[in-house]
């Protein structure tokens, strides 16, 4: 009677090994299994796979336009300035930071000197003033006030409504013709108190 012969796998081939039959097991042929040579394993040092690229970081979003640089005494002119306008009917002006640089260093210069004067101290016009900063423009003008009172907060409003008493006709260009010209577009402002208090505005307009 003949048993399965179970295979024991070495290096070298297969092995039999014989089992007892157990009682009233039937016989069957035995089930051959070539011998077939075992290829040798290469046992080297594993390649290390390279790291993984690290994700590349996103890009970064632009950073945001820097807020204007603009003072409480120049904030509350241009809100009194586009409320003339509006009031009108006539679109509120642009904010433009480079026309208020002008505008702010106008009238640092007539505090510095003590006089209020649409020539600057080193005799450029306004415009003459807007164009060396690079802004381009059709039509431009500028109002400039001063104000002599013991309270800041009310320079700004005073020197606003003393430009608005003017009378205000097509083709008189004083400072209300300035404030609600329909052609104007941007406004640059600026107001610098001197050592005494008193307060220098010029307000740059262009189109």
């Amino acid at each position: 009677m003949y048993v399965p012969r179970r295979p024991i796998l070495g290096l070298a081939g297969a092995a039999w090994l014989a089992l007892a039959a157990p009682a009233g097991a039937q016989e069957v042929e035995p089930l051959v299994i070539p011998e077939e040579p075992i290829e040798a394993l290469a046992l080297a040092s594993p390649e290390l796979a390279p790291l993984p690229e690290p994700p590349a970081a996103p890009a970064a979003a632009p950073e945001p336009a820097p807020p204007p640089q603009i003072s409480a005494l120049e904030l509350q002119t241009l809100a009194l300035v586009n409320g003339a306008r509006v009031s009108r009917g006539l679109p509120p002006l642009e904010w433009n930071q480079t026309m208020a640089e002008v505008a702010r260093a106008h009238a640092a210069d007539m505090a510095r000197r003590g006089v209020v004067s649409h020539q600057g101290s080193d005799g450029a016009s306004p415009n003459e003033r807007l164009r060396r900063a690079g802004v381009q423009f059709r039509f431009g003008s500028e109002n400039i006030w001063t104000y002599w009172g013991r309270v800041p907060d009310q320079g700004p409003s005073t020197m606003h409504a003393a430009m608005m008493a003017e009378p205000h006709a097509p083709g008189l260009w004083n400072h209300i013709g300035n404030i609600l010209y329909t052609g104007y577009k941007r406004i640059g402002i600026g107001i610098v108190t001197a050592p005494n208090g008193v307060q220098y505005l010029s307000e740059k307009f262009a189109d």
